[in-house]
């Protein structure tokens, strides 16, 4: 295994190896035609162009033969009615203790082995890799160890530009892509560089990534009497109009690796959730927000949970929710996706807890 060690300043980055210096691989990436594979659009799961040349084993998702495919979908149709009756257990008990403002049993049952706290997810679709790509030009990343905490400017804050193509970059995304240049350029390692950066931004973009979260984490906790929102962040804030005295969010951790001749990436992404009583959000006057929340909670499937989606920010974003309106319940959530980009295999988990340090006390840390 060889990771890189980097140091950054103002004015130059410098990039050295762990143990040897490394040289540049020869074959058939030239200087000609080594970025010749990238195009946003092929910029998927498999984003880092493997060489045609290169051995590479046969994919462990091949599809299954007809038994083995019917086995894995009677399996997957127990393992999804047995998830739906602990769903609905777990909904009555929640409507229960929050129509009884019982806080502490909400408290004792999310922190038991009540419910699952870790979910598979899909991979990371993105429509739009420039757009992730601004994005990402916004967060705060350690890579590899090293933080860079320093966004659009000394003061981390966007500047006043409605214009969506205007080009924004930092000193994170700067040195990821000297990064993945310098990999590819490794003695066995046949990838593209920019093929490896696109895959990278995909799993860089914070508002995917929290959208998958919300809905997982709303199809196990999200009930008649209990509101699940994220907590207002600087990223909820349109770029030309920026709140500076919302926090930021926690940066996203990435490591990036060459092992056996491909690149590997495990891409760490912290979210923080909260849970409403509805009441409490129909007392600060978003009612009309709310008016559809119980029949659509009701009845959550992949058709009604964009319209509960949508709702949640309309209620997020309505002048009406205020910064000083803290959730009854705080919840924690980490996206982490491990990726071969030599053989296109990927895994995307999602971890939820409850903080106690959050949750200690209702005067709790917002």
């Amino acid at each position: 295994m060889v990771l890189i060690q980097y140091q950054h300043n103002s004015s130059s980055f410098e990039l050295d190896t762990v143990s040897n210096k490394v040289s540049k691989a020869a074959g058939s990436f030239s200087m000609s035609n080594r970025y010749s594979f990238y195009t946003p659009s092929s910029a998927g799961p498999d984003a880092a162009t493997v060489n045609k040349h290169k051995n590479t084993k046969p994919s462990r998702y091949s599809a299954p033969i007809p038994q083995q495919k019917h086995q894995q979908q009677q399996q997957q149709s127990n393992i999804s009615s047995a998830q739906l009756e602990k769903q609905a257990a777990l909904a009555q008990k929640l409507t229960t203790y929050a129509r009884g403002c019982d806080r502490r049993q909400i408290l004792r049952l999310l922190g038991s082995n009540a419910y699952t706290k870790m979910y598979t997810l899909k991979s990371a679709r993105v429509e739009d890799i420039a757009l992730a790509e601004r994005e990402a030009s916004g967060e705060r990343g350690v890579l590899n160890g090293v933080k860079f905490l320093q966004v659009r400017g000394n003061s981390g804050v966007a500047p006043k530009s409605s214009d969506p193509n205007t080009p924004m970059d930092s000193y994170f995304l700067q040195t990821l892509r000297e990064i993945c240049g310098h990999m590819c350029d490794m003695d066995g390692v046949y990838a593209d560089p920019m093929a490896l950066y696109g895959g990278l931004l995909l799993r860089l973009s914070r508002s995917t990534s929290e959208h998958d979260a919300l809905e997982n984490i709303s199809m196990w906790l999200a009930g008649k009497e209990l509101v699940v929102l994220p907590l207002k962040r600087r990223h909820h804030i349109p770029e030309f109009d920026v709140d500076a005295s919302l926090k930021l969010s926690q940066p996203v951790d990435v490591e990036l690796y060459v092992e056996s001749g491909n690149v590997h990436s495990k891409v760490t992404m912290s979210h923080e959730f909260g849970l409403y009583r509805k009441a409490d959000l129909a007392s600060h006057g978003l009612s009309s927000q709310l008016k559809d929340w119980e029949g659509l909670v009701s009845n959550m499937n992949e058709f009604t949970m964009d319209k509960l989606r949508d709702m949640q920010y309309a209620i997020l974003n309505s002048p009406r929710f205020l910064g000083t309106l803290k959730p009854w319940i705080y919840v924690d959530a980490e996206v982490v996706e491990r990726v071969n980009f030599g053989s296109g295999d990927s895994v995307r988990l999602l971890y939820v807890s409850v903080p106690e340090r959050k949750n200690s006390g209702y005067a709790a840390i917002y």
